[in-house]
């Protein structure tokens, strides 16, 4: 196991293990090669049966799919949608109304993706499950991340054909919402309130699912694009700029989910490398 691992194990064991996290926490790692959680009480759905028949599991080989940190990873395998009703549903069963509204107001996102291939649009989520309106959170053509409404992180943020992990968090109360890239902030929009707009989400108090990912409903141009997703982490919580920093890169092993107890003994033993080289062996 590499460093780079080791320390990204060791800033989630950190963030897990101090309680930080309020809130209902998910996961999916699709390591059973099936939309299957890995956390919490959620549930990912196809849209339609199309989308079915067009996904794919597989695990990185290091050459068509890139390791992330040289390390295999697992991975959901999506194509650029082409119907506004492709895509996959995202309910959380154990989310409520929060942040002072009847909708979820605070929230976070956080991804373990790729986009091979060349640059262009890639719709991230949609807070309309329906896909009947564009989605809220994009990979721009120049590699900018956002939304005209909250802002676009600086060009070239995104690169494709590499692994990131991007987060966004919202108190929409607060009207704050950030952008994350490997644990490091790369746009924050401060100002008005945004409670119960149009980022606001759906909650277990409204029937049917609460988002929509990786589509949107715009039919005028094409907005989606292929992608490689290794883990999906949903909080209704507003993560902060130390927890998203514990997060850090991405992760084969996934972002929040506990390993399989062999990745700690191997946590656990790279770590007492990690230690002893640093002490040249003298102990």
């Amino acid at each position: 196991m590499n460093p780079s691992t080791i320390l990204s194990c060791l800033g989630l064991a950190m963030l897990l293990g101090s309680g930080a996290v309020q809130g209902a926490q998910y996961e999916w790692t699709f390591s059973q090669g099936n939309l299957t959680p890995a956390l919490g009480n959620g549930t990912m759905a196809y849209a339609d049966a199309a989308t079915g028949g067009l996904t794919t599991f597989g695990n990185s080989d290091g050459a068509t799919v890139p390791h992330i940190n040289g390390q295999p990873a697992s991975f959901l395998h999506a194509p650029g949608f082409a119907l506004g009703g492709n895509g996959y549903n995202l309910t959380f069963a154990s989310t409520g109304p929060n942040g002072g509204g009847a909708y979820v107001n605070q929230y976070s996102f956080v991804f373990d993706i790729m986009l091979p291939g060349a640059g262009g649009w890639s719709a991230l989520f949609n807070t309309d499950p329906g896909n009947g309106n564009d989605a809220d959170f994009y990979v721009a053509p120049d590699g900018s991340l956002g939304i005209g409404d909250l802002g676009y992180s600086p060009v070239g943020t995104i690169a494709n054909n590499t692994w990131y992990r991007i987060g966004f968090t919202a108190d929409l109360g607060a009207g704050q919402v950030s952008y994350y890239v490997n644990g490091l902030p790369v746009l924050n929009r401060t100002g008005g309130s945004l409670l119960e707009g149009r980022f606001a989400l759906y909650s277990n108090a409204d029937a049917g699912p609460d988002v929509r990912f990786l589509n949107e409903g715009d039919g005028s141009g094409v907005y989606t694009h292929e992608s490689y997703l290794s883990s999906l982490y949903f909080t209704d919580t507003t993560l902060s700029a130390a927890q998203m920093a514990a997060l850090g890169g991405p992760n084969a092993f996934g972002i929040v989910a506990v390993p399989e107890p062999g990745v700690w003994a191997l946590l656990g033993l790279g770590l007492l490398a990690l230690v002893w080289g640093r002490r040249g062996g003298k102990y």
